[in-house]
């Protein structure tokens, strides 16, 4: 957990120069954030991770040489920086790319400053974010994907916890809690994995995961 008495080192990739200067003059407004760096390019983000070390870096999907392949060589590389994607793209399936590679947050553009630093905070506590009006898209998105072949077992590290936990009886509450997420965000991780495991409920994806386990799937 960053430290509340230091700067928290912030880095934005965006090729929008305006809303670059308007996300820091937010950021810098607060005195709790120190922008390190600026770029446009996932090239930019990655080198520049590497360079400055940030705490968090705000990453937009939309940058040339793509953000989920900056976001994919980030995380194999920096897994403890945080990476929040702050895009304007809604496609479900992005948005489940980017969490499933690691990402702490998904955040839509539009949002409010006040909200914007609301969701900084919690992800600094280690809650995955993902803008609000937006979650509910994608667990139906997750529900919609039906596969063909029932899937070996390939959850995420997420979707474990969040498994293994409903192993021991407890609440999605109870889970949120326990994993410091919001509850909507262990109803998306639940359902993808319930997909994942070619499953319609709780009860058969623990079963599923068990069996898929046992067996070395």
């Amino acid at each position: 957990m960053a430290n509340i008495a230091k700067e928290i080192r912030v880095g934005i990739i965006d090729d929008h120069v305006l809303l670059r200067e308007g996300l820091s003059a937010v950021l810098r407004r607060t005195g709790r954030y120190d922008i390190v760096f600026e770029g446009e390019t996932a090239n930019d983000a990655v080198a520049f991770v590497e360079k400055h070390h940030p705490d968090v870096i705000l990453l937009d999907l939309g940058i040339e040489g793509g953000g989920l392949e900056a976001l994919r060589k980030i995380k194999d590389r920096n897994s403890d920086v945080f990476c929040v994607v702050l895009t304007s793209c809604d496609d479900p399936l992005k948005a489940m790319a980017a969490l499933s590679m690691g990402a702490e947050g998904y955040i839509l553009k539009g949002i409010k400053s006040d909200d914007l630093l609301q969701a900084l905070e919690g992800i600094l506590s280690r809650k995955t974010y993902v803008s609000p009006d937006f979650a509910m898209r994608l667990v139906s998105a997750v529900n919609l994907q039906k596969g063909v072949e029932k899937p070996k077992c390939a959850l995420n590290h997420r979707e474990e916890q969040v498994i293994t936990a409903v192993q021991h009886g407890l609440t999605n509450r109870e889970v949120a809690n326990q994993l410091k997420l919001s509850e909507q965000t262990v109803k998306f991780y639940m359902s993808s994995a319930m997909q994942k495991l070619g499953v319609r409920n709780r009860v058969s994806a623990v079963q599923e995961y068990q069996r898929q386990m046992a067996q070395g799937e």
